[in-house]
């Protein structure tokens, strides 16, 4: 796929497909690479995510407007599965890109058995615009380093 192509955002919705990491590796890996930069506080590097894809914990998806990598998780105590958004990535910053698939994400975690969606993020605006469309915020996460350490 030409760049310009995969860069190119249109009004038409394009259920994302589960693909292999390892056919567009060098077209994912800078996108994590991105998130990552932008986010130091996280401990994965992106070979732990084609890891993860490669061995089937995680999955990718990608569309024209960009890729995600979604995993399920299961609540110890309740044994809820959660779908959970690990990573986002969107060609084209901005506008909300990626609220066409919700109904696509919706219905994957249907399918999977999942009794919630979840999705991470740290960016502050992206919390009002959730909570309009019926997403609840749940927890904060606050960590302090520990000298020495």
């Amino acid at each position: 796929m030409e760049d310009t192509e995969r860069r190119s955002i249109t009004n038409d919705f394009i259920p994302p497909k589960l693909t292999d990491i390892r056919s567009c590796w060098d077209r994912i890996k800078p996108g994590i690479e991105e998130i990552l930069k932008e986010n130091p506080y996280l401990s994965f590097i992106p070979e732990d995510v084609y890891s993860e894809c490669v061995n089937e914990r995680a999955f990718l998806y990608t569309s024209p407007v960009g890729f995600g990598v979604l995993t399920i998780e299961v609540d110890q105590f309740t044994k809820d599965k959660t779908l959970l958004i690990w990573i986002a990535y969107t060609y084209n910053k901005g506008g909300h890109h990626w609220m066409p698939h919700e109904d696509w994400v919706m219905s994957l975690a249907k399918d999977a058995g999942c009794k919630y969606i979840e999705a991470r993020s740290r960016v502050p605006e992206m919390e009002t615009y959730v909570k309009d469309i019926g997403w609840n915020l749940e927890t904060r996460i606050y960590r302090k380093k520990i000298n020495g350490r």
